[in-house]
């Protein structure tokens, strides 16, 4: 019950901070700051994998709510990175590194950090593809769309490793 109320409380900290991100953070307008997507990478591996759909849904549907912009857009980009998450933690995490660690938070302590910065980058990479692939269906431009994926994934993996080796490597022990 200890976990689930630290998860809670993680998960109600991600959404205040997205929504203070985009109502205050504005860097670029090719640069989308968000912190929601490592709420999802942090879940333990041994959850079910639609209970990681329907967290994923809940969590994107309320930034959506709560932000301004495309209502869905977060919701559809956040349950398809939940989607592909089993394969490319299979692809990246050797399963003997998390089976001892049973419903313990991929953060620095149960994985390697060559191999979280490659699953953050590379689920961060699925995100931010889907994200603005949506948001710019309307005006497609390929330069703009692959400059705004590059920079966001860039930037995103960058915060989400030092936000893991700073905070929440120390918050969820």
């Amino acid at each position: 019950m200890n976990n689930i109320l630290k998860y809670i409380t993680l998960g109600a900290i991600v959404i205040v901070c997205q929504i203070l991100v985009s109502e205050y953070v504005n860097i670029w307008a090719v640069l989308y700051v968000a912190v929601f997507p490592q709420f999802i990478i942090l879940l333990p591996p041994t959850i079910n994998r639609s209970v990681y759909l329907l967290i994923a849904f809940a969590l994107g549907l309320s930034i959506d709510l709560f932000a301004d912009g495309v209502l869905g857009l977060n919701a559809a980009a956040l349950t398809a990175m939940a989607y592909v998450r089993p394969a490319i933690l299979k692809f990246t995490v050797p399963k003997t590194s998390f089976e001892s660690y049973d419903n313990q938070p991929l953060i620095p302590r149960t994985v390697e950090l060559p191999k979280l910065a490659l699953l953050n980058t590379l689920l961060l990479a699925v995100f931010f593809t889907v994200y603005v692939l949506l948001d710019s269906a309307v005006s497609f431009s390929a330069g703009y769309t692959l400059l705004k994926i590059v920079l966001c994934v860039a930037a995103n993996s960058a915060i989400t490793f030092a936000c893991n080796i700073v905070l929440l490597d120390k918050i969820l022990r």
